[in-house]
Parts: structure tokens; sequence; C-alpha cells
């Protein structure tokens, strides 16, 4: 049992190390899942050295994984973890693995067969509350996306461990890191913060937009001269007496006097703007 605790400190104190091992070849969830089950059928014959070096396959695998890992997976390689360090007698830090499970798979309980009833695995195994707090939000990369534990979801429980990846902007993975629990997520560029601070006012002096003020004075020469046609046509009702005439008469004189004070309008609304924007009010 003195060699089983020695290699669950080991694998505690080689975390970040081995997170941060160069990769012989990317791999796949598939991959991930073998080793898995090949852990998980071994502990169940407690054959504990083929447990224990199907385990660290998958830490390896883990660390290398070229696509985003499942949710399933990732459940079920935190409670791999778990039972590692059960065995090593670490089981402050097997409570937590554990609830990093449950935090992804709240539903799941080990069969009979793998954990026989009254074993203290299963009291390890709901020991801690997968919301243990302090919850932390992580923030968006500046491009691309990360995945917790598989999730989509930035909120992590700072004193659990969890599986951080992150993802370019095509979605492929770039880094998958194991984070220990009270451990900072690893540093990638941030997303910048919205900026809603007004414009700063232009030098004391400065005069109106030009563009939108030659705008106003344009569309206020427009709208006269239809406010001057409408007066046109409405002079020349007296010199008509066909009803349908008159009518046709009428209606150019309406279209006119409303398309001139839409433009009047306009001309207005850009004047102000362009005062406004110069910093003069």
């Amino acid at each position: 049992m003195t060699m089983t605790r020695a290699l669950g400190a080991l694998l505690l104190a080689l975390l970040p190390a081995v997170a941060g091992a160069a990769c012989p070849e990317p791999r796949s969830n598939n991959d991930l899942v073998v080793a898995l089950e090949d852990a998980t059928a071994a502990f169940g014959k407690l054959e504990i050295d083929a447990f224990n070096k199907a385990a660290e396959e998958a830490s390896a695998i883990l660390v290398c994984l070229d696509e985003p890992i499942s949710r399933p997976s990732a459940a079920e390689y935190h409670r791999v973890m778990g039972i590692q360090l059960f065995l090593s007698r670490n089981s402050p830090a097997a409570q937590k693995s554990f609830a990093a499970a449950r935090s992804v798979e709240p539903d799941y309980t080990f069969p009979t067969d793998l954990v026989p009833e009254g074993n203290p695995i299963r009291d390890d195994y709901t020991a801690v509350d997968p919301q243990l707090g302090p919850m932390e939000m992580a923030t968006n990369p500046k491009s691309g996306s990360i995945r917790l534990n598989g999730s989509r979801s930035l909120n992590r429980a700072r004193p659990l461990p969890v599986i951080f990846q992150l993802l370019d902007g095509r979605g492929a993975v770039t880094q998958t890191v194991l984070v220990g629990p009270d451990t900072d997520l690893p540093s990638y560029e941030l997303e910048g913060p919205a900026t809603n601070e007004p414009r700063p006012p232009k030098e004391a002096g400065a005069g109106p937009s030009k563009p939108l003020l030659f705008g106003a004075v344009g569309a206020a020469v427009v709208a006269a001269g239809l406010y001057g046609g409408a007066l046109a046509t409405k002079g020349s009702f007296n010199g008509a007496t066909d009803p349908s005439v008159l009518a046709g008469k009428q209606k150019t004189a309406n279209s006119l006097v409303i398309t001139s004070g839409v433009l009047g309008a306009v001309a207005v609304g850009s004047g102000t703007t362009a005062f406004l924007v110069s910093g003069r009010f």
C-alpha cells in the first residue's frame, strides 16, 4: 500500500507537468474511452497495477485530445481519477474528483459488481457537494471558445478539478489541461471588454460635421423646391374645370407637400446632428 500511496502523491505532483507535456500524436475520444474502460475493468478484478497503468494512459491521452471531450468521458475520467486517489489514501482529493464527476453526471451510481455496497469508496463518492463554492465564471477567449468538462458553460466550482479545453475559431482543440482544485485556469487571450464609453468631444472650436451639414442643406433646397411646386399646382386649380383634372392636380399638390415636409424634417434633423457631433451643444 506504501507503493500505491507514493503513486498517488506522484500523480498529484505531476499534473501540471503532464498537462504541458508534448503530445507524440493527437488522440481521440474513442482512445480515451478505451483506456477508461480498461481501467474500470482492471479495478473490478482488483488488478491494481493494471488499473494504475490504464489510468495513467487515460491521463496521457486526455492532454492530447484533438477534439472536445464528451461529457460522459469527462465524468468517467474524474471517477477513475477519484478511485486512483482513493487507493493512494488521499481521500480528500478523491472526494473532490468524485464530486467533479457528479457535477457532470449527477444520477450516476457505481454498479455493485464494481463497488460493492458498504465499500468506503461509496462514502467518498457522495461526500462533497458538486456545487461546492466558491463558484467561478470563466471569461470567453478573444477568439474561439472554451469547454469545461466537455460543456460550453463557463461556470466552475473552483474547489473541484476540471477538464479545461481551448478551441480555436474553427472548433479545433488547441489545448487540454486537467486543472487541479483551487487552481487558476490556464492563461489565454481574453475577449475584450465591451466599450460603451462616449466618444471624446472634439477640440474646442471644431465645426459641425460637414457631410451632415451638406446633406441638411441639400434636403432643405429640395424641400423648398417641392413646396414651391405644390403652390404652383394649387394655383392652377382656378384654371381647371374638369373634375378629373382637378382631382389629379389635388393629388399632385398633396404629394408634393408631403414629400417636402419629410425632406424638411430630414434637413432639420441632419443639421441638428451635425452640430451635436461637433460638440457645440
